[in-house]
């Protein structure tokens, strides 16, 4: 193991580096924060300062996250990130993101109802006038198989707009020409993003 001084530590960007050991945690064998301090004796110091005013913690957290958040909006290379973690997590932590789901929709269920009802009068308002009957048997279709896809399958197949009815940048039609019967995982994953090919 190589032991780094605190200004090697310091240099390569490390967040620990190797001193005195401590008398409170003889363990660690030196290891200690690159401000000098043991790594547990950090770690208790900060639980007593967050224990000590929680107000404060919370107003500073707030206020970070206020920081990261205006930072993604304006760095577009960031908000790429974000944007391809939240889609990993989604594919990959199923049962995580629906329980949380779960648990949220059961806590606010005004919202729940309203998401819902804007849902409907967004796809109301994005199905033109101008549909044919055929058209319209089409996108009833659509629905019907992947009804049939799920039941056959025994996975869970959602009608899916390629250009979303409530994207951000853009908002596509209630059409069969914008309709796509794909599994709910890959659905619920694109979310309401679009991207331009």
């Amino acid at each position: 193991m190589i032991r780094y001084t605190r200004q090697e530590a310091k240099q390569l960007g490390l967040p620990t580096c190797y001193g005195s050991p401590c008398k409170k945690h003889p363990e660690l064998e030196g290891h200690r924060r690159v401000n000098g301090a043991c790594v547990a004796c950090s770690r208790e110091q900060t639980r007593k300062y967050r224990a000590a005013d929680p107000e404060k913690r919370k107003a500073n957290y707030l206020k970070s996250n206020a920081k990261v958040a205006e930072k993604r909006r304006n760095d577009p290379e960031m908000r790429a990130k974000k944007l391809a973690y939240d889609k990993w997590y989604r594919t990959e932590r199923k049962d995580i993101v629906a329980q949380g789901k779960r648990a949220w929709a059961a806590k606010n269920p005004g919202a729940t109802s309203a998401a819902a009802k804007l849902r409907k009068w967004a796809q109301k308002q994005r199905t033109p006038k101008w549909l044919t009957k055929d058209d319209l048997w089409l996108i009833r279709e659509a629905y019907a198989l992947a009804s049939l896809r799920t039941k056959m399958l025994g996975i869970q197949y959602e009608v899916d707009h390629c250009v979303p009815l409530q994207g951000e940048t853009v908002s596509g039609l209630h059409v069969p020409n914008n309709l796509q019967v794909i599994p709910r995982v890959l659905n619920r994953a694109k979310w309401n993003h679009f991207e331009a090919a």
